[in-house]
Protein backbone atom coordinates (compact mmCIF):
# COMPACT_ATOMS: atom_id res chain seq x y z
CA UNK A 1 0.00 0.00 0.00
CA UNK A 2 3.01 2.33 1.05
CA UNK A 3 4.61 1.47 -2.48
CA UNK A 4 1.84 2.27 -4.45
CA UNK A 5 0.98 5.71 -2.66
CA UNK A 6 4.61 6.64 -3.28
CA UNK A 7 4.72 5.52 -6.59
CA UNK A 8 1.31 7.28 -7.39
CA UNK A 9 2.44 10.28 -5.35
CA UNK A 10 6.28 10.46 -7.49
CA UNK A 11 4.44 10.12 -10.62
CA UNK A 12 2.14 13.02 -9.86
CA UNK A 13 4.56 15.24 -8.50
CA UNK A 14 6.16 14.88 -12.25
CA UNK A 15 3.76 15.76 -14.30
CA UNK A 16 3.21 18.50 -11.91
CA UNK A 17 6.57 19.68 -12.02
CA UNK A 18 7.17 19.46 -15.65
CA UNK A 19 3.22 21.64 -16.60
CA UNK A 20 3.78 23.88 -13.57
CA UNK A 21 7.61 24.14 -12.97
CA UNK A 22 8.53 27.29 -15.41
CA UNK A 23 5.49 29.35 -13.11
CA UNK A 24 7.35 28.65 -9.84
CA UNK A 25 9.20 31.45 -8.70
CA UNK A 26 10.77 29.67 -5.63
CA UNK A 27 12.31 27.01 -7.49
CA UNK A 28 16.00 27.77 -8.82
CA UNK A 29 16.04 29.27 -12.69
CA UNK A 30 18.09 26.23 -13.92
CA UNK A 31 14.87 23.85 -12.46
CA UNK A 32 12.45 26.34 -14.00
CA UNK A 33 14.37 25.90 -17.31
CA UNK A 34 14.15 22.52 -17.42
CA UNK A 35 10.66 21.87 -16.83
CA UNK A 36 10.19 24.54 -19.86
CA UNK A 37 12.64 22.39 -22.44
CA UNK A 38 10.98 19.12 -20.66
CA UNK A 39 7.31 20.65 -21.67
CA UNK A 40 8.67 21.54 -25.44
CA UNK A 41 10.44 18.28 -25.89
CA UNK A 42 7.17 16.28 -24.93
CA UNK A 43 5.08 18.28 -26.98
CA UNK A 44 7.44 18.24 -30.05
CA UNK A 45 7.40 14.26 -29.84
CA UNK A 46 3.14 14.04 -29.33
CA UNK A 47 3.04 16.11 -32.32
CA UNK A 48 5.94 14.07 -34.17
CA UNK A 49 3.46 10.49 -33.76
CA UNK A 50 1.07 12.29 -35.91
CA UNK A 51 1.72 14.42 -38.75
CA UNK A 52 0.27 11.49 -41.54
CA UNK A 53 -2.94 10.98 -39.93
CA UNK A 54 -3.07 15.19 -40.12
CA UNK A 55 -2.06 15.39 -43.30
CA UNK A 56 -4.17 12.65 -44.36
CA UNK A 57 -7.30 14.44 -43.16
CA UNK A 58 -6.02 17.79 -44.89
CA UNK A 59 -5.96 16.34 -47.69
CA UNK A 60 -9.23 15.11 -48.52
CA UNK A 61 -11.83 17.63 -47.57
CA UNK A 62 -14.39 16.92 -50.08
CA UNK A 63 -14.59 13.14 -48.18
CA UNK A 64 -17.21 14.85 -45.96
CA UNK A 65 -19.13 16.65 -49.35
CA UNK A 66 -19.25 13.57 -51.19
CA UNK A 67 -21.01 11.75 -48.33
CA UNK A 68 -23.46 14.28 -47.94
CA UNK A 69 -24.30 14.11 -51.21
CA UNK A 70 -24.79 10.47 -51.26
CA UNK A 71 -26.93 10.83 -48.85
CA UNK A 72 -28.99 13.64 -50.29
CA UNK A 73 -29.15 11.36 -53.10
CA UNK A 74 -30.59 8.65 -51.62
CA UNK A 75 -33.15 10.54 -49.41
CA UNK A 76 -34.59 11.96 -52.72
CA UNK A 77 -34.45 8.22 -54.78
CA UNK A 78 -37.65 7.05 -53.08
Amino acid sequence: MLKTTLITGSILLGFLYIGFGDQLTFLPKEMQTTSLQTRTSLTKFGTGLIPKWVSNTKEKPDAFERTEQQLQQEQKAP
